[in-house]
This record gives structure tokens, sequence and C-alpha cells, in this order.
């Protein structure tokens, strides 16, 4: 390991020490919260998304017990093994160690992975089972053998228990050996049809559950992405542009699309397999979350994440074997990744003392703060009015209710009357019957309290959680918190296809 490569891996182990720390002393976000509490409650699959991620957190809460660290633990283990793929993809692509050292850099100083490295989502197992697909089909372009593509089919399957964006990697496979005259021969043999069935018969479980469940999760899914939405087309762009531009940095956003382009352009006319195959696994993500938004709702910033991890390997490529020897374009590149590293290590002190200026009420690291405080003061309000059948929690969001779960010690069922269909994995829903419940609400409001009395013998209002973050109040943790007496057990969750 030359000096280079030793520099880059002490400098990623400083990184990795930074987040090591940082997924135990940070409160979860609502959406880990969430999918903390399906790792309570296991089912093949959920209403949002695959179960994989909800395995991955029961495994190591199992181990450790149910504590930040250990919700995070196994999503920032899984992010080193995605590491170890990517240096093999890169390496086996241009056979430079020094090139793989500098991917896993680049990759590292990008907001959206530095911050996929502490979250834990569904996708963090995304990024492993992507990396291993893309390095099982590397093989396959360099002249590896045929039972390659069996283990693309095994990461194929555990992709999508992870997130359903998985299947995107089936239409860009099966471009790239349609518009590859080298390796169009594939078509006509057996072994990708075999690798798609294995990822299938891998995925089905989550298929048993959709067809038990009147296929909610797909429906949901598909209309999240495609429901036409009002609002100016171009102006939707341009956010959704504009989210590409924050996660991945301005200037390495723009180093991306030259450099990807211009390997495209050239893969076509040039013939370079590596570069077409890379290309065509970056690009037809990014038009099609693109085109989606162009369609409905604007898609989230990390929606197209699979789209960078080939398109910044081929990147890089492009830059090192046809750039980085002229002075602009390397000055570019450099002031690029300097930029964003320097971005990613003022966030870092911000996450532990809020420095830079920003105005609280866009500060998205508020979604760190004010839960454990919420949980302190439900479990007072607990103690405080005891009932010998004991109580559970119920809010307007299940995310909300999740971080009423945790941080009440994980003592209470937790649940939202009005989305029935998020709890299909509830079990013995009679037990809450006679119970009290702790009722969190954002508004004091007549219509909104009355949603409840149908449920209970009587809801009252005991008070309101007020919690600040840099001397401004956060809505989502500040709520005013109700009693329900005596659950009338008239509540249940989504029933289950009635002809099974």
């Amino acid at each position: 390991m030359n000096s280079r490569a030793k520099s880059i891996f002490f400098f990623l182990l400083f990184l990795y020490l930074i987040r090591l720390f940082l997924i135990g002393f940070l409160q979860l976000i609502p959406d880990e919260a969430h999918y903390w509490y399906w790792s309570k409650n296991l089912a093949l699959s959920y209403f949002d998304h695959p179960p994989m991620v909800a395995y991955l957190m029961a495994f190591f809460t199992w181990i450790g017990g149910d504590s930040q660290f250990f919700v995070r633990l196994g999503g920032l283990l899984i992010t080193v093994i995605a590491h170890v793929f990517l240096y093999l993809t890169i390496k086996k692509l241009s056979r430079n160690k020094i090139l793989s050292w500098e991917l896993l850099l680049v990759l590292n100083i990008t907001l959206l992975f530095s911050a996929g490295c502490i979250v834990q989502t569904p996708d963090t197992p995304l990024l492993l089972f992507w990396t291993l697909a893309l390095y099982s089909a590397t093989q396959i372009i360099v002249g590896g053998t045929a039972t390659w593509w069996y283990l693309f089919g095994v990461a194929l399957g555990l992709g999508l228990l992870s997130k359903y964006t998985m299947i995107l990697v089936v239409p860009c496979q099966f471009a790239f050996l349609l518009f590859s005259r080298e390796h169009r021969h594939w078509l006509k043999r057996k072994e990708p049809y075999l690798a798609m069935l294995l990822g299938l018969i891998i995925f089905s479980p989550v298929i048993v559950w959709n067809w038990q469940h009147g296929w909610v999760s797909f429906a949901f899914q598909l209309n999240q992405g495609f429901s036409p939405e009002e609002g100016s087309s171009v102006f939707k762009l341009l956010e959704y542009v504009g989210g590409q531009l924050g996660v991945i940095t301005p200037l390495l956003f723009l180093a991306f699309v030259y450099y990807t382009a211009w390997g495209f352009y050239h893969a076509g006319r040039q013939g370079i397999s590596e570069y077409l195959y890379l290309a065509l696994m970056s690009w037809p993500i990014l038009i099609f979350f693109g085109l989606s938004t162009l369609r409905g709702e604007v898609a989230e910033a990390n929606w197209p994440a699979p789209a960078y991890i080939a398109g910044i390997v081929l990147m890089l490529m492009v830059f090192r074997q046809h750039f980085s020897e002229r002075s602009g374009h390397r000055k570019f590149v450099y002031i690029g990744v300097g930029l964003a590293l320097v971005l990613n290590l003022l966030i870092y002190v911000h996450l532990f003392i809020p420095t830079i200026p920003i105005s609280p009420r866009y500060d998205p690291t508020k979604q760190f703060h004010g839960w454990r405080e919420l949980g302190t003061k439900i479990n007072s309000y607990i103690q405080q009015y005891p009932w010998q059948e004991g109580y559970f929690l119920v809010a307007e969001r299940i995310t909300i209710v999740a971080e009423a779960v945790f941080y009440t010690g994980n003592k209470y069922i937790g649940l939202d009357f009005f989305t029935p269909e998020e709890y299909t994995f509830l079990r013995d829903v009679d037990q809450l019957k006679g119970k009290n419940a702790i009722i969190l609400i954002h508004d004091l409001e007549d219509a909104r309290i009355k949603r409840y009395e149908p449920y209970f013998e009587e809801v009252v209002v005991l008070g309101k959680n007020t919690s600040k973050f840099r001397g401004e109040t956060i809505n989502k943790p500040s709520l005013h918190i109700l009693l329900g007496k005596q659950h009338r057990g008239n509540w249940r969750p989504a029933i289950k296809n009635p002809g099974l």
C-alpha cells in the first residue's frame, strides 16, 4: 500500500470512528424508529417497504439490546462490507489499486453516503446488495464464468427484500446485454434468466405477504411514485435536480454528469464495454426518477441513490484515464473533493455542537432531537395516573408512535388509529381492551379530540410536551398529550385477505 492509499485508509478509519460514536450519540430520527418498531414485530413484509431493514435491526438489538447504537450498528457494518465489493469491482475493471481507494474516498464524502452510514433505513441494505450485483456482473463483463450469474440472482433477491428500487437493476442489466455486441450472446443463454428466477424465489415472501394483504404495499409504492400531482413540471424537475446537487455536493455532481456522459458517448463510439455497463447502471435510474417527478410527486433525494454506485466508478475511471493530466480538470475535481470533505466535517461538528449558520426551522439535524424528552414526559404522566390494566400509546403518525414506544423503554404497544393498514403485523389487539392510552396530537382542536372519543370511555387533556432545538420549538416532538380512558376494544388493524 503506497502513501496515498495509506492516507485514504486512515482518513476513512477516522470517519468511521466518528460514525461509530455518532450512531450511539444521536437520537433516532422518526423513520429509524418506525423500522425499529417493525423489528419488534417481525413479519414477511410491511406496508411501506420489504422487511430486510427490520430483520437487520432485530438481529443486532437481539445481541445488544434496544439502544440507539445497536439499532444502527448493522447498517454501519453493511457499509464497510459494501466498501469491499466496491474496491474489488473497480480494481477488476481498471486494474488500478489507487483508483479503488480514491473511489472509496469520493463515495464517503458525498452527503448521501455519509448520512447512510449513520441513519439506518432500507437504503442501507440496498446499498450492499446493489454493490454485490455490480461486483458479480463485473466478473461476467471481464470474462468470468456463467456461475457469476447466480450470485447476481442472489443479490437481486436480497436487494428486493431490502427495497423495491432494486428491481431497476434488471432493465439496466438487460439493456447492457442488448446494446453490447460482445455480451449479447448472454441473451441466448439460460443463466441470466435463471438468475432472475432465483431472485424472484428469494423475494417470494414479500409477494406472498402482498397477496395476503390485497397487494397493498405494491399499490402504495406505485401510487406514491406515479400518481399525478399538481405543480409546475419545470419547478418539480428543478427541485429534483437540486436534491441531487445537495446529496452529492454541487461540484462533484457536475463532475459526475460531465465524466459519465463522456464515458457513455465514447463507450458507443469505441466499444468500451466497461464504460457502457457503468453508464447503463447509472443514468437510466436518474432519468427514471426524473420522469416520475414530472408525472407525480418530486422524487426524494435518496431514491436514485443506487445510480451513484456505478456512476461514481465511471466518473473516476474516465477522469483518471482521460482527464487527470489536464490542469483545469484536475483542479476542478480536487476542489470539488476538498469542498465535499470540508462540508462533511462541518456537518459532523454540527451534529455535536450546532455551528452551521442555518435557521433551526430548516436544519435537517433537528430530527435527532426531542424524542428522549418526549418519552420521559409520557412516562411521567403514566406514573402520575396509574391504571391497573396498563397503557398503550396512540399518535397521528406511525413514526411518532414508534419514537414514543422506543423512548418510553419499549414498554407499550403503539399505533395510529387512522392508518390501520400500517399495523398488519400487530397480534392480539384484543389485549388493548380496557387499557388506558396516552394520545399524542399536534393541534388541540375539538375536531381532532372528537376523533378519539368513539374508542374510549373518556378523553381528557393532560398537558403538552414542548421540545426546543437551538432556541426554537421543534414541531414533530412538540405534542399535546391526552389521556384516553379504558379503550373500548373497537379498533382493528387492516384485515388479511378473507379468502385465506
